[in-house]
């Protein structure tokens, strides 16, 4: 995490002694930040975890001034209760052999002025003895069980005691019990047992945020396998700055006749009187806690690391399968809008009359719409795209149709539906399940409710649609030039009918008594219709070109709207969830690591590295 020197930092108040705000402001962001995807399975498993690392950093955050507790802990017959006996000065814990393992109860050594009031002593059924040796006078000392020791359990009424295998291991229990009040755990071991898999399981478990110390023991008897261990320790994970080799005997039998001890253990004597008493307890325990809330975020980093890229295909997934089903509106929404022509022609028309005022073709054109209109209004527009050309509302169109409503845009249930399936696939590999998603067929009560969602979307969006490319028409219909041009065309029809029939009264009938034409008024109402549909539909012409273009422009912006979202919300905005968590995860991570170099004053213990167990 950090680099550990070799010397203690200066006396002194440090920075960190000062100010320790941010990691206060750390803990509270992880604090949140594990509880904010309770839906989500892992992110349920971190909350837990976060459950028991929490009160842990909370704890260490009040008791930065108590005295440290040392958990002395090895397998069987390494030495521990000798080596707890020499420090303690004289016998206070029972020492056995290779062969005859005797610490199945933890004893707990003390100064005589030290208050165990906090300590939990009857949970851990432990035994209190108080020792004034110097090695103990500032620290909290607990030979604690054999991990691959299998205690007898006394007998129950009714039943028989005996030894506990397997998972029923007293031993375990009691040592379980003991670990998670110990700040600082001092591993034991031997030439034979430096490979244990019971006690370095045991250790794997509770070294996070804890420092630690390694003490090699049987040092007169034994070869010296420090390099061996230390490269079996660094590869569980372990930072190992030092191990001790010391003869626990030796320097139980020089403690108890009040001889100088022997070199080995007195630097063990020095290295806990030097790194774990007065200000240094108070460096090892916030050093431990900022360990402890960086391994917490490498350890959650590293089991959320798998569902990376489930979330990110998932997140990927919705965004191809929306622009499938957009590309399902864009060809069905193009095709209607092109086959309405008469219903743009009908609209078209409508916003000429309404902007073209005086002249007699004007008013021809205000009594076609009036008689379009009276058409119209008896066969209206079928769907939401004829109802909005035709110029109503499509509001109530998917009221109670369901899946008929979503057809008539060209969205079939059965395409919803395998979107959603495909989806619903790459959820379960993120391990997204219900409630953050529902399933691939949406609930028949449901169904409703999303088609109104998604007609209304649509229909606004249509709506403007329509009424902008209708206003680019306009640009194009509403000029005054163009305006009397088809003014003066229809004018001048209707003077050549006038004249015709003035010559043929005054001239023909008047002048040269020619009996009138009977039908020749009716022939000229008739030419005067027929010239005026011709110049509407010259006019209409006009007014269309580009109109497939303009058609094919606006639906291509059709994603831009998300008018498919209410069909998909659940599995975007779950996959937006865990986005968002899985990349606060991430810079968490970075903060704790960050934290650590800027606070975290290193010390010259062991620690378990972040990340790896």
């Amino acid at each position: 995490m950090h680099t550990t020197p070799s010397m203690p930092p200066a006396s002194g108040a440090s920075a960190s002694e000062i100010d320790f705000a941010a990691f206060d402001q750390l803990v509270e962001s992880l604090d949140r930040w594990s509880g904010s995807l309770p839906e989500w399975p892992p992110a349920k498993q971190v909350r837990a975890e976060w459950d028991q690392i929490g009160p842990r950093l909370d704890r260490a955050r009040r008791e930065l001034s108590r005295v440290l507790v040392v958990g002395v802990i090895g397998g069987t017959g390494v030495g521990k209760s000798t080596l707890v006996n020499a420090l303690a000065g004289r016998e206070v814990t029972t020492a056995g052999d290779v062969a005859r393992p005797t610490t199945t109860c933890p004893v707990i050594v003390a100064a005589p002025d030290v208050d165990l009031s906090w300590l939990p002593v009857d949970a851990m059924q432990a035994r209190v003895v108080r020792s004034d040796a110097p090695a103990v006078a500032h620290i909290v000392l607990i030979d604690c069980p054999d991990p691959d020791t299998q205690g007898e359990r006394p007998a129950e009424p009714g039943g028989q005691g005996g030894t506990r295998g397997g998972a029923d291991n007293r031993n375990r229990d009691l040592l379980e019990a003991v670990l998670p009040a110990c700040d600082v755990l001092l591993l034991v071991a031997t030439a034979q047992k430096y490979r244990s898999w019971i006690v370095a399981r045991e250790v794997l478990a509770f070294a996070p945020g804890r420092p630690l110390l390694f003490v090699q023991t049987h040092a007169s008897r034994d070869p010296d396998i420090r390099a061996d261990w230390r490269a079996e320790l660094e590869s569980q994970g372990f930072d190992v700055p030092r191990i001790f080799r010391v003869d626990g005997v030796e320097a139980a039998a020089r403690a108890a006749a009040g001889l100088h001890s022997e070199a080995g253990f007195g630097e063990l004597v020095a290295a806990i009187d030097g790194e774990l008493a007065g200000r240094a307890a108070r460096r090892v325990r916030r050093t431990g806690a900022i360990d402890l809330a960086s391994w917490f975020t490498r350890q959650t980093q590293a089991s959320l690391e798998p569902l990376q890229v489930a979330a990110a295909e998932l997140a990927a997934g919705v965004q191809a399968e929306r622009a499938r089903l957009e590309a399902l509106l864009v060809r069905d929404i193009g095709v209607k809008l092109r086959g309405g022509r008469s219903a743009w022609q009908r609209l078209l028309g409508d916003e000429i009359v309404d902007r073209w005022h005086g002249g007699p073709f004007a008013a021809f054109l205000r009594g076609v719409a009036v008689i379009g209109g009276l058409w119209g209004r008896m066969r209206p527009g079928g769907g939401v795209i004829g109802r909005l050309l035709a110029g109503r509302p499509a509001d109530e169109f998917a009221a109670g149709r369901g899946w008929q409503a979503l057809d008539d845009i060209g969205l079939k249930e059965s395409e919803v539906e395998q979107s959603r399936s495909i989806l619903a696939g790459l959820a379960a590999r993120a391990r997204i399940t219900e409630p953050l998603v529902h399933r691939a067929r949406i609930d028949p009560a449901r169904v409703d409710a999303t088609a109104t969602a998604v007609l209304e979307r649509t229909g606004r969006w249509l709506g403007g649609g329509i009424e902008q490319i209708v206003a680019d028409r306009r640009s194009r219909s509403g000029g005054r030039f163009l305006h009397w041009v088809f003014e003066a065309l229809f004018a001048a029809l209707v003077v050549v009918v006038l004249l015709r029939e003035a010559r043929g009264f005054f001239y023909g009938y008047l002048w040269q008594g020619q009996a009138p034409a009977g039908a020749s008024l009716p022939q000229a109402i008739v030419w005067v219709v027929l010239w005026g549909l011709l110049l509407r539909w010259l006019l209409m012409a006009t007014v269309r070109a580009g109109l497939d273009r303009d058609i094919t422009t606006f639906v291509a912006r059709l994603p831009a709207a998300r008018l498919v979202d209410p069909l998909l919300v659940d599995f975007e905005a779950a996959a937006e969830r865990v986005r968002r968590y899985l990349a606060d995860a991430a810079r968490l991570a970075a903060d704790a690591e960050s934290l650590g170099g800027t606070l975290g004053e290193p010390v010259g213990l062991g620690r378990l590295r972040g990340g790896e167990r």
